[in-house]
């Protein structure tokens, strides 16, 4: 008898904050004496920390923005976006911690529950606006009260928050030790008014639908693919994974 229900597993996946710096700084850092003659500079980083846990940056934005990307009731979460001309004066990125079954749960859908505790702490402290903190309040555990040098650019309301309230220690213990070293890579990026912004809890989909090797799921003509079903973690992936499965598709209906 043809199963009725697809077949799934939880997973590994990444929450943290977004960070934003002036553009300026990033590209005086990549380019060095050549900055004035380049596009906006991006970067990508990576650190594993002491215990072994995974931090890195993602989705990195150049002269963008940070959005509010909420989409249910009562819940917060953000994302990052740049125009074509990327000619904001900030760029963010996320920095996130990798979280697994040991940190939220066993059971299918915990760590979507972890994820939402997250978005409904986020939502709660500050009544919907995005929370933002410098980074010297972060690691103090203090409310910020003023900015510095770097001014949000978001698509969104923002207030000050303590950040450290709604994510678990774990997490900031985290970010708090890559941040120190990412600051050797990027001179400047843990400046004492760097921006941290939060939360950022939909890096990839903490559930993955279970699919053979042609793509196929459980039931035959059900192809999961991209985000949604757990097999990417960014536009890039999602587009190559769809690829693949049109691939797969095309050949097991037209051998020839």
């Amino acid at each position: 008898m043809l199963s009725k229900y697809l077949k799934m597993e939880s997973k590994p996946f990444a929450v943290g904050v977004r960070v934003m710096h002036t553009q300026e700084m990033i590209n005086n850092s990549q380019y060095k004496e050549s900055a004035k003659y380049l596009p906006p500079a991006n970067y990508k980083l990576t650190y594993h920390t002491k215990e072994g846990r995974g931090v890195y940056s993602f989705c990195m934005c150049p002269g963008g923005y940070v959005v509010n990307a909420s989409s249910e009731k009562s819940r917060l979460v953000i994302n990052g976006m740049s125009e074509q001309k990327r000619d904001t004066k900030t760029a963010n990125s996320a920095i996130v911690v990798t979280v697994s079954k040991k940190d939220f749960g066993e059971q299918l859908f915990d760590g979507l529950k972890f994820q939402r505790k997250l978005e409904e702490e986020a939502f709660k402290i500050k009544k919907g606006a995005i929370p933002i903190q410098l980074y010297k309040d972060f690691i103090q555990k203090t409310e910020s009260n003023e900015l510095g040098e770097v001014k949000p650019i978001t698509k969104g309301q923002f207030a000050f928050a303590d950040l450290n309230k709604i994510l678990p220690d774990f997490i900031t213990k985290s970010i708090k030790e890559a941040m120190t070293e990412f600051d050797k890579k990027i001179k400047g990026f843990a400046k004492d008014d760097t921006i941290m912004l939060g939360v950022e809890s939909r890096t990839s989909s903490p559930i993955r639908i279970l699919r053979d090797e042609n793509y196929n799921s459980n039931i035959k003509g059900i192809f999961p693919v991209g985000e949604g079903a757990g097999y990417a973690g960014g536009i890039t992936s999602a587009s190559i994974d769809g690829l693949k499965c049109a691939e797969k598709i095309i050949s097991f209906y037209n051998p020839y």
